[in-house]
């Protein structure tokens, strides 16, 4: 049984006093951005001698000084306890009017290599401060001539001010602290030497590496530790988890900040799937709550913890996650860190923030514990197919992945990896993604010959998952598609509007997408979405291009279907013609945006977005091309307005659906009216006629 200790024991009795080591940090807990946890922790102790008392844990240290003399504590965990705790009975010492030869013992604390916050103490111990009066204790001591100016920039004496006052708030009306202190002993914690724990080197300077915490993780341990009870998980945070944890150190050389991370994201998910308000954000001390006297949540977190032991997390999630083109018996994450514990150490700021770790990492993650803790009968094989379904519905779920459905969405995650199949609820995921799912599942049952070709296909950087711009219905297309789109981009965009439109306008009609050379638009345009319409248009097309070529994709066979597209004088001059003629009109759109104010009835008239607004750069795409083609002697420039283009002489050339305008001075010079189809459709070139036309001027 581990014995109790007084922080008058540890001082008169067991040491001959403790000092404070250089290596360790700044006097944390009266900070001023600590305000909430100090009075946290203050309402605690006062709740604590009000009571059965309260233990604050285990304090680590080591022993320093003369072999045949009584040696000092040197603590290396524990500190911002300990000078608390020295504050806390100098004020009951002076508050009461201790005798001196009672609270000598205080004398023997001391932050020994830090001369200021040293001095401090020295000279705090002889002040008698006025009680009667309602300056504050920390007014008093620097009005005191021996208080010196310097130490107003020392962050250790500057804590201290503070948490006397602090103190003072908290305790000014209890009669009897000094009692309950010493002789009640109702604030104890246990100690250990390092050297009788029989701990490597390693771990002593993980120990001794708190340094510089990021966070006050010795008060939250604390805390934690009391509201559970179990000294077992002591033993956990600072040997079992500490070794887990130490690889993911930050640049401070402590783990505080990676535990809590990760302990945030365990209780984030305790909170939802308890139906706890996630609006109302917690920090670390306030989800403490939530493990007080529940086994199934602490079971949980310790579960959460233990699944990673003495593992090679590198190596274990390199084994199932491949962040490369696609690997076989491995799921692909794009461009995720593949290691999601560490990601989640380094990166969780809580549900639905902006940072790294979002919900569909919170996802991914929760099916390997599950499957780490629940699903151990579950071989590797399976696991791999389930998570790809995970996979799979996370990526293509960007609208129903949200907050108020992260209850049913880890139900989900956590059925998909110990049954293999989701449910078909709406509640979820999306249904579509769901329904396509099951398909495959269907599908790869009787084809599993084929299971990997599928695989492959899913990883390819255009589907993330979702295989609906190809389907099942010919497995010979697999191949092809991604053959197809490993060329060059501009090159697909033009070949497939050999074949057809294959553009997908949005609700608002005047805007339509187009990919071409920007990737991110083609995983936009071969995801189906309910603010885009004729997906299954650019499904057809993409088969169609795929139908044929049964000798293969080449570029040079696509080349070869642009030209004989282009020389075939029965090919309408609609705008198709002219976006594949004049790629330079791709080159505009940034992400493949395109608009027009009659919703799209005027073909010639297509404004190219260079973002995602009109109200942003546009131009005509008829005026690109042109632009594009004139050689630097003719002298022209392009607006970023869509304004007219602007030749020699103060000319400007502006293009309608059906005719071609010059002006000067804003006098109509030259009218060319475009020879059309009863259709609308030009029966001439009109950038070359537009350039005849520039040089003739």
């Amino acid at each position: 049984m581990d014995q109790k200790y007084t922080f008058i024991d540890i001082c008169q009795q067991e040491f001959d006093g403790i000092e404070i080591p250089i290596i360790q940090r700044d006097y944390a807990q009266g900070r001023e951005r600590e305000e909430k946890k100090r009075n946290r922790f203050l309402d605690a102790l006062y709740k604590a001698v009000n009571s059965e008392g309260i233990n604050l844990d285990f304090i680590y240290g080591s022993e320093a000084g003369e072999e045949d003399k009584k040696k000092k504590l040197i603590p290396l965990d524990g500190q911002q306890r300990l000078t608390t705790l020295f504050l806390l009975h100098w004020y009951a010492a002076k508050h009461e009017n201790v005798t001196p030869d009672q609270w000598e013992a205080l004398r023997k604390f001391s932050y020994a290599t830090r001369i200021s916050a040293r001095r401090f103490c020295e000279q705090l111990l002889v002040f008698v401060p006025d009680f009667a009066t309602e300056r504050h204790l920390s007014e008093q001591i620097r009005n005191e001539v021996w208080y010196a100016i310097a130490w107003d920039n020392d962050p250790t004496v500057d804590a201290m001010l503070r948490m006397l006052d602090a103190i003072h708030f908290t305790f000014k009306d209890y009669p009897h602290l000094w009692k309950a202190l010493v002789a009640d002993r109702k604030i104890t914690f246990y100690f250990k030497k390092l050297e009788d724990m029989g701990v490597t080197d390693d771990i002593y300077i993980k120990m001794n590496s708190r340094g510089k915490p990021l966070t006050d993780f010795e008060h939250f341990k604390a805390e934690f530790m009391e509201a559970i009870g179990d000294k077992n998980f002591n033993r956990k945070i600072d040997i079992d988890w500490t070794n887990l944890l130490w690889p993911y150190r930050g640049s401070n050389n402590i783990i505080d900040e990676e535990f809590l991370n990760y302990f945030h994201y365990l209780t984030d998910l305790i909170r939802i799937k308890s139906d706890d308000d996630m609006s109302n954000q917690k920090d670390y001390f306030e989800m403490i709550p939530f493990y007080r006297d529940n086994k199934n949540n602490i079971d949980f977190l310790e579960k959460s913890f233990d699944c990673w032991k003495d593992m090679d997390l590198d190596r274990f999630f390199t084994a199932y996650l491949s962040a490369k083109d696609f690997q076989p018996k491995k799921v692909k994450v794009y461009e995720w860190e593949l290691n999601l514990f560490k990601d989640c150490c380094e990166n969780y700021t809580g549900v639905g923030t902006r940072g790294n770790f979002g919900f569909n990492k919170m996802l991914m993650l929760y099916a390997f514990i599950v499957w780490r803790t629940k699903g151990t009968d579950i071989n590797d094989i399976d696991f791999v197919r389930r998570i790809r379904i995970i996979r799979n519905l996370v990526w293509n779920s960007t609208d129903e992945i949200r907050l108020d459905r992260m209850k049913a969405l880890l139900e989900e995650v956590e059925r998909i990896v110990l049954k293999g199949t989701p449910t078909e609820e709406d509640k979820d995921f999306n249904a579509r993604q769901k329904r396509e799912e099951f398909e495959k599942i269907a599908w790869c049952n009787e084809n599993p010959q084929l299971m990997e070709k599928l695989f492959e296909l899913e990883d390819h950087w255009t589907l993330y998952g979702t295989i609906a711009a190809v389907g099942l219905e010919k497995p010979e297309n697999f191949n092809k598609f991604i053959a197809l789109f490993d060329k060059d981009l501009l090159l697909v965009s033009k070949a497939l509007l050999t074949y057809g439109d294959y553009s997908q306008t949005y609700n608002d009609k005047r805007y339509r997408l187009i990919a071409s050379h920007n990737y991110r638009t083609w995983q936009e345009m071969l995801h189906p979405s309910q603010q885009r319409k004729e997906f299954d248009k650019t499904k057809d097309i993409i088969a169609q291009l795929l139908a044929n070529f049964d000798s293969g994709i080449s570029v040079e066979n696509l080349e070869n279907r642009i030209q004989s597209y282009l020389n075939n004088e029965s090919t309408p001059k609609d705008w198709r013609y002219y976006f594949i003629k004049y790629g330079s009109i791709f080159s505009y759109a940034e992400n493949g945006l395109y608009y027009q104010e009659k919703e799209w009835l005027q073909p010639y008239d297509i404004e190219v977005l260079r973002k995602n607004s009109f109200r942003g750069f546009h131009w005509n795409a008829i005026l690109i091309a042109i632009y594009e083609e004139s050689s630097n002697e003719e002298g022209l420039s392009l607006d970023n307005w869509g304004k007219p283009l602007t030749l020699k002489e103060a000319i400007s050339l502006e293009n309608s659906n059906n005719t071609l305008v010059f002006r000067k001075d804003e006098e109509v010079i030259h009218t060319e009216i475009i020879p059309q189809t009863s259709e609308g459709v030009d029966l001439i070139d009109r950038v070359e006629k537009a350039l005849t036309l520039i040089r003739a001027f």
